[in-house]
């Protein structure tokens, strides 16, 4: 899953990484084509979607706001969006890879891009001297004016949820899934549409008139939230197509809904809460069990928004994992879903055992076939580059494929796991440091180049790469030097860098200081101790 709405990507990187993906047989690339920062594609009769919801900048009556450090004017990765003509290119280059393209547009929630983009359409026919063109203007708004419901969401918008007791949704819901028809029917007939449906925020629509109106002329609808879902599965089944949501967008108060109100056919989950402490890790088993064809889309270990390292240099939020590097993804076990925890979200030791000591709290896969494959995923508010992009998806997008094609020996064998683990992640290390990564060097994809381990022992400087055959480099008040072995009789400060495998691009330094009293030091790239100690004391039981 690739989000260009928070920090817009164009067509050139999307290429780069379908070409990657077709290398290493990942057949679906989710596009997160909207969200609360921007509308990033353009629908034929609904221009205002990308002329306004496309662009963030200070001038409010002609943009959306400035957010996550896009600035004040549109020159940023704040915005932008895919032409008609892009999405098509990027559809037929997907279709010769045998790439499945799974475009989303996120809703009810998240849509204060489109919500803001209707309103300005609003003003603009409102404004009109025609009548005819006047009479059209509320015809795709998503918000009731005056509507005194107050929320706050997650990402801290008042303003994101489209109201789903407006026939104005559902004129908008049906035109741009109509125009998205369209794009894809003489090059990839659309299959799969992803609504989203996530993160709704509590108090959405409590006051509006007209839900308040709705509700009480069908005593039927106990849930706002599943009313919405039940009609967009009616418009997706009108143009013969499956639709998908995250988890939460099929749930309310920890309910699923019923499967077979929504659609007859196939309607797919994509299970990404599986934070341990937070209790809802259940979800993925839950929904296959009821009916869902199920995406392992696990935030623990396949959330590429995670820092490599818990480095406060190393790009990334933590709300969900202190960090996710490459082994971390290599071990994940997408068939038994429980057997991933070792640790919650700040680092403190959990395993199973605690994890399942609620009666029903672990409930058993009863539809294993409902479980379809698992999903790397990268949102984008930190990620502003096409390098930065590069580096949070590259290496560890190839730990997924791997996860997703070979069930591993460590997976079968509980009693020897961690051994069988730790083996078979050096023959996978090896085999990215020695052949893989070259590739990704050919193609121009600038991955991550990780940091070098080093210590100081018995008074030599020891290094190595995490992935072996990438070279390591040392200097110390002159020019860097290719380490081979252990080396003797340094002093003073003494730095450390990884070169990428084609030798053109290195990782981020390390230092050492000489000498060292006695015994040896080592230098963990990322860790600080500290924070570490810090951290155990704090939360300390005893």
């Amino acid at each position: 899953m690739l989000d260009i709405s928070r920090n817009f990507h164009g067509k050139t990187s999307i290429l780069k990484i379908l070409e990657v993906m077709a290398n290493y047989k990942l057949n679906k690339l989710h596009l997160h084509l909207t969200d609360d920062e921007g509308w990033r594609l353009e629908i034929p009769g609904l221009e205002e979607l990308t002329t306004f919801g496309s662009k963030r900048c200070y001038d409010t009556g002609m943009c959306l706001a400035p957010q996550i450090g896009s600035g004040a004017t549109t020159t940023t990765s704040g915005s932008g969006f895919l032409t008609v003509g892009d999405y098509q290119e990027i559809l037929q280059f997907a279709k010769s890879l045998h790439i499945e393209i799974i475009p989303e547009f996120d809703m009810p929630g998240h849509s204060h891009a489109a919500i803001k983009a209707m309103e300005y359409r609003f003003q603009q026919y409102n404004a009109s001297s025609n009548e005819t063109v006047r009479k059209d203007a509320s015809k795709f708004l998503l918000a009731e004016p005056g509507d005194p419901s107050k929320y706050f969401s997650v990402q801290m918008f008042r303003d994101n949820a489209i109201n789903p007791c407006l026939n104005s949704t559902y004129n908008f819901i049906e035109h741009v899934l109509s125009a998205l028809v369209k794009l894809h029917k003489d090059i990839s007939p659309l299959k799969l549409f992803h609504m989203g449906g996530d993160e709704v925020a509590r108090g959405a629509w409590i006051n509006s008139t007209a839900c308040q109106k709705l509700t009480a002329q069908n005593k039927d609808i106990d849930s706002l939230k599943k009313y919405f879902t039940n009609r967009l599965s009616e418009i997706t089944a009108k143009y013969n197509i499956s639709f998908a949501a995250w988890e939460d967008g099929l749930i309310e108060s920890n309910t699923i809904f019923n499967k077979t109100e929504l659609s007859k056919g196939s309607v797919y989950s994509y299970a990404w809460d599986n934070v341990w402490e937070w209790g809802a890790f259940d979800r993925a088993y839950r929904l296959a069990n009821a009916g869902y064809k199920t995406v392992l889309a696990h935030a623990t270990h396949l959330y590429f928004d995670m820092p490599y390292e818990p480095d406060p240099e190393e790009r990334g939020y933590y709300w969900a994992t202190r960090y996710t590097d490459c082994k971390k993804t290599f071990g994940y076990m997408p068939d038994t879903v429980y057997d991933n925890v070792k640790e919650d979200r700040l680092g403190r030791p959990l395993n199973k055992s605690e994890l399942c000591k609620k009666q029903n709290s672990c409930p058993s896969l009863l539809k294993k076939s409902n479980i379809i494959g698992i999903q790397g995923h990268l949102w984008s508010e930190t990620v502003r580059t096409e390098d930065q992009l590069f580096y949070m998806y590259f290496p560890r997008v190839l730990t997924v494929a791997e996860r997703a094609w070979h069930k591993a020996e460590f997976e079968k064998d509980e009693k020897s796991r961690e051994e069988k683990l730790n083996m078979e992640w050096q023959a996978f290390a090896n085999l990215l440091g020695y052949q893989e990564l070259r590739k990704l060097d050919e193609i121009g994809v600038n991955y991550r180049v990780p940091l070098p381990g080093a210590k100081i022992e018995s008074g030599r400087l020891v290094a190595s790469s995490a992935f072996p055959g990438l070279k390591v480099e040392y200097k110390t008040s002159g020019g860097w030097q290719e380490y081979s072995s252990p080396v003797s009789k340094l002093s003073g400060n003494v730095k450390l860098r990884t070169r990428s495998a084609d030798g053109k691009r290195s990782s981020r330094e390390i230092e050492l200081d000489f000498p060292v009293s006695h015994g040896s030091r080592c230098v963990i790239p990322g860790i600080f101790l500290h924070l570490v100690m810090f951290v155990a004391v704090l939360f300390n039981d005893s």
